[in-house]
């Protein structure tokens, strides 16, 4: 692997007209939408034309870009990708040319993303699904898993029957030995994502869940794998990033299954509170 788009940009000897320089702010924060992402794709994204996009990657020297896309998928997906210490610095080389603003931008297009979805036939079944089903488990993948256990944690206070799954064991057991008649499966991960999702999401399926995938959008299994998808903007800008679509999707998630179901949270909620007094929880008021 010869190509690292971010150096590529950085030792460029041509200057960029404006529209360029876009393109070139947005491989430097987010380079590996070079192997993710068609130049059609870019192009649409930055609302720039094909032909920007084609000849900011001539300027680079770049003749073939489909080429360009395979090498970067080797890098991106190969046994170097993983470490976190080719991340970090991939990271740091984006932070010296990333507009101080894009952090703001970025923030506010997941937010967007989150809302609309909202909006959308799938988001009210995945709310149904949540929060009708005899049993519901949440699984998050890597780094995502403290986003399933809070979800997990915050649903046992409306309903019954939601369980966290760790996949400590790496064989998910719980899914296998679930014989409820209605049962929704959460899955939560993002770029790079893990081997065990697709394979879980998969064999969920065919057990009778109703499977419910936060993700970003670079998920390119979860439409085939899922009943109800849910992507938001990838953040590969950042080191590690705590994603903040999927963060106030799970909460958007949260409060409308509080809507939906009524008077069950409130006296589910009530029983709660009753064992909370009876072990002195909270500090005195």
């Amino acid at each position: 692997m010869g190509v690292n788009i971010s150096e590529a940009i950085a030792s460029a000897n041509q200057s960029f007209t404006k529209l360029e320089q876009r393109v070139a702010t947005y491989l430097s924060s987010r380079p590996e939408a070079v192997a993710l992402e068609t130049s059609a794709e870019i192009a649409e994204k930055l609302q720039v034309s094909p032909m920007t996009v084609s000849r900011f990657f001539k300027k680079l020297g770049f003749t073939n870009l489909n080429e360009l896309r395979a090498d970067a998928r080797r890098d991106l997906c190969g046994p170097t990708s993983a470490r976190i210490g080719s991340r970090f610095k991939s990271f740091k080389q984006a932070s010296q040319t990333r507009d101080a603003t894009q952090d703001h931008a970025i923030a506010n297009a997941a937010i967007r993303t989150a809302l609309d979805l909202r909006e959308t036939e799938r988001w009210q079944d995945a709310v149904q699904y949540v929060a009708h089903s005899d049993s519901v488990m949440a699984v998050g993948f890597q780094v995502m898993q403290y986003l399933a256990n809070g979800f997990a944690m915050r649903l046992k206070y409306l309903r019954s029957n939601v369980m966290f799954l760790d996949g400590t064991d790496g064989v998910y057991a719980e899914v296998f030995g679930d014989d409820s008649e209605t049962k929704a499966l959460i899955l939560i991960d993002t770029f790079r994502y893990g081997n065990h999702g697709p394979i879980l999401a998969k064999a969920a399926r065919e057990r009778g869940f109703k499977v419910i995938l936060f993700c970003d959008e670079f998920c390119d299994w979860g439409s085939s794998l899922s009943d109800v998808m849910l992507p938001y903007p990838n953040e590969g800008h950042m080191f590690l990033p705590f994603p903040t679509g999927i963060h106030f999707g799970l909460n958007l998630m949260f409060q409308d299954v509080v809507t939906e179901l009524g008077d069950k949270a409130r006296d589910k909620v009530e029983q709660v509170a009753t064992s909370q007094d009876l072990f002195d929880n909270f500090l005195p008021e």
